[in-house]
């Protein structure tokens, strides 16, 4: 009986002092919200539309209207009209020209985490299509996320502020407005493709073409849904500026004193191919990364 006792004793005094330390934690952490301009680099210059529940039907020639595949259709798209087209296919990938996006993260910090909505754009110039030189053409993409970001170092000083541990404050990079960070979120990525021109280089070979066939005027679009990771270090002007004069006696500007902050990281999106629209059967193959930089104001 009194070992059951002291189980309970340990159990509850456990819970009571976690939730001592959490509120603590809420209460002297640096809370409040910030919203910065975000600007990123990006690796996505390409696009597979591959087919996955598509089928054709009958051995269709890759002219007939006898199929449900959409925009993504495996067959090459140069081949002679009314042969069996089986075990000919060519890879469905869209090449555009990489630009750097821009966008906008708002969101709260809670002391050791942050809860954010970030939303980025970009766009770029279409390069070819199945192979084929594009000679026109506009990708247009958009994506929203929302993400977890934990702050360990933060973590680490307030741990060391409630239990009097100095060495987790003194020697925390945190403690001087240097907080590296991860992150994990979800949200949705969409692409839009308008305008699309290409020559069907070798297309001349058909029955009846003197020259090789030129299409215009293609588009395309969809949404899916997507994870965005990352790490990276999260950089208080004001928190460093105070720091700074403190150790050095020296008094700085004014403007030193603003509540701003940097962000720096690498950050690595992956689409999920769940199709948000029109159930295409087809496979985005979305994925992108780079390094990502942002600035703003914290309050």
């Amino acid at each position: 009986m009194k070992g059951y006792k002291m189980k309970n004793i340990l159990k509850y005094s456990t819970i009571i002092g976690t939730a001592m330390a959490l509120s603590y934690s809420v209460a002297s952490a640096d809370t409040g919200g910030y919203v910065r301009i975000k600007g990123m680099e990006s690796h996505f210059g390409k696009l597979g539309f591959n087919q996955l529940g598509c089928t054709r039907t009958g051995g269709a020639t890759h002219n007939s209207k006898t199929t449900n595949c959409k925009f993504a259709d495996e067959f090459n798209d140069n081949l002679q009209p009314g042969l069996n087209q089986q075990g000919k296919k060519k890879e469905n990938t869209l090449h555009w020209a990489q630009d750097d996006g821009e966008g906008l993260v708002a969101g709260a910090d809670f002391g050791f985490f942050r809860l954010e909505v970030e939303g980025t754009y970009q766009d770029g110039k279409a390069k070819s299509w199945r192979g084929h030189t594009a000679t026109g053409g506009t990708v247009y993409q958009a994506r929203i996320f929302a993400n977890v970001v934990a702050e360990p170092f933060d973590l680490l000083e307030i741990l060391g502020e409630y239990g009097g541990v100095d060495a987790l404050v003194r020697y925390n990079p945190a403690h001087y407005g240097i907080s590296p960070y991860a992150m994990y979120g979800y949200g949705v990525m969409g692409g839009l493709l308008t305008n699309l021109a290409y020559t069907r280089e070798g297309s001349a070979v058909e029955v009846g073409r003197t020259a090789d066939a030129t299409e215009d005027g293609a588009f395309a679009g969809g949404a899916t849904a997507a994870v965005n990771v990352g790490a990276g270090v999260n950089i208080g002007l004001d928190k460093l500026a105070r720091t700074f004069s403190d150790l050095s006696g020296s008094t700085l500007p004014e403007y030193f004193k603003l509540p701003i902050e940097f962000s720096v990281g690498y950050h690595w999106q992956v689409g999920l191919d769940e199709l948000l629209f029109e159930s295409l059967d087809e496979d985005l193959g979305i994925q992108d990364g780079g390094i990502t930089y942002s600035v703003g104001l914290k309050w």
